[in-house]
């Protein structure tokens, strides 16, 4: 005889339950259960993890429901679950599509004897289909093998085949009729009076990508053949240690004495950013910027980063990835980058310019030498001596401050080797 639950006796439980147990876990908060499993290898589509098993292995949950407390339509729908008949029926439906769990047709896996959600042959009437879909919030980001767990179980010696199929929508939308929906695997229910640890891994990557539950059964009902109670438990979608960032690549180019940095991210979670550090023959790092990251995304991100006005020498760059929690890790150049001394002499243009009160002027020198660089009003008259005195060949930069003077323009010249060359900058106050 199938069991048989009674619309009057749902609802008389589920009123009971609203009363004397607490509000289920909140949308996409992490969980901890003692009874619950996690695999130690990934299945290749789905597989039997455990029966009734309690070991732990490396998985992480990113999403978890106990179901221990309310598990009517209300309270699901509120915790973010959606959910469709998308069945046939016959005669009248008696009980809600999911309600909560009855503990004298089996108790729960763990927590209340309640504390699970079911559906039964009932919700197609006397004869028809059932394709009952409970469908999971949605998750910010599902990463390509990201699986979910559940047990599952019907009444022991249950003589009538209930089925179950699990199915995954990397965009995230939600009716059963859209083509984007992607069957993981099915399986036929136990009834062994044990419950049955199932698991199902997403085959791509989604951005408020959704799990979904479907309990599926032609010739259900009352007078049907292949329908009887199943119950849902200690649910979890669970992911590998996942590196914060996946990087793809992370390269440098010199352009005189610039290094520019590039970097592209195939994935990244929670990334709040990239301090960029430098470190030169001394071995001690050192913050020279920070670029922000895009949060979470599945999608590829390209970075850049320059680095201006380097001295000769030998240095070393690391990105520092920074979560918004504030954890973070290292990338490291995989090359050092050398700025050797300039093929020649240059005297660059002051930068900003105009300027207000002061500016930059950089200059190189291809061998070691007396360096005289200074500034001049429109008369001739040199104003002030910036440099004065012998230098290695390299890359060099000066400021001027030009605050007691008035606006105008002023000149500047370089001599050095031989070398000599003058340039022309304004001053706007």
């Amino acid at each position: 005889m199938k069991t048989f639950c009674t619309i009057f006796s749902f609802i008389a439980l589920t009123f009971f339950i609203s009363f004397n147990l607490s509000a289920d876990n909140p949308k996409n908060q992490l969980g901890d259960y003692s009874k619950t499993t996690v695999f130690s290898e990934r299945p290749s589509t789905q597989m039997i993890l455990e029966r009734n098993g309690s070991q732990e292995t490396d998985l992480i949950p990113i999403y978890t429901d106990d179901f221990d407390g309310a598990n009517d339509s209300v309270a699901l729908e509120g915790r973010g679950y959606l959910i469709y008949r998308n069945g046939t029926s016959s005669g009248s439906a008696l009980t809600t599509t999911w309600y909560q769990g009855i503990p004298t047709v089996f108790p729960a896996f763990n927590g209340p004897g309640s504390g699970y959600v079911a559906s039964n042959y009932q919700t197609a009437g006397n004869g028809g289909d059932i394709d009952n879909w409970l469908v999971l919030p949605s998750l910010p980001v599902v990463l390509t093998g990201d699986s979910i767990c559940f047990y599952s179980r019907s009444p022991e010696g249950s003589t009538y085949p209930d089925s179950i199929r699990v199915m995954y929508n990397p965009l995230g939308n939600t009716v059963p009729s859209d083509p984007a929906w992607t069957e993981l695997g099915r399986f036929q229910v136990n009834t062994t009076g044990l419950w049955e640890l199932r698991g199902f891994m997403a085959p791509g990557s989604g951005t408020n990508a959704r799990f979904a539950i479907r309990y599926s059964v032609v010739d259900a009902g009352l007078f049907g053949n292949n329908s009887d109670f199943i119950g849902i438990d200690a649910l979890v979608v669970k992911r590998d240690e996942p590196l914060p960032v996946e990087l793809m690549s992370f390269v440098s180019s010199i352009t005189n004495n610039d290094v520019t940095l590039n970097w592209i991210t195939s994935s990244e979670i929670n990334n709040s950013g990239f301090d960029i550090e430098r470190s030169s023959s001394n071995g001690t790092w050192s913050k020279i910027g920070f670029v922000s990251g895009n949060g979470s995304t599945i999608n590829q991100s390209s970075y850049s980063f320059t680095d201006r006005g380097l001295s000769a020498g030998t240095y070393n760059y690391r990105l520092k990835q920074i979560d918004f929690n504030g954890n973070y890790e290292y990338f490291n150049l995989g090359n050092e980058v050398i700025i050797g001394a300039p093929g020649n002499y240059e005297l660059s243009q002051n930068f900003p310019n105009p300027f207000n009160p002061s500016t930059v002027i950089n200059y190189q020198i291809p061998k070691s030498g007396f360096v005289k660089l200074s500034v001049y009003d429109m008369s001739g008259k040199e104003l002030k001596s910036l440099v004065n005195e012998n230098k290695e060949a390299g890359y060099y930069s000066v400021s001027f401050d030009g605050s007691g003077l008035s606006s105008g323009i002023y000149f500047y010249t370089i001599n050095s080797g031989g070398f000599t060359e003058t340039k022309k900058m304004m001053l706007v106050k």
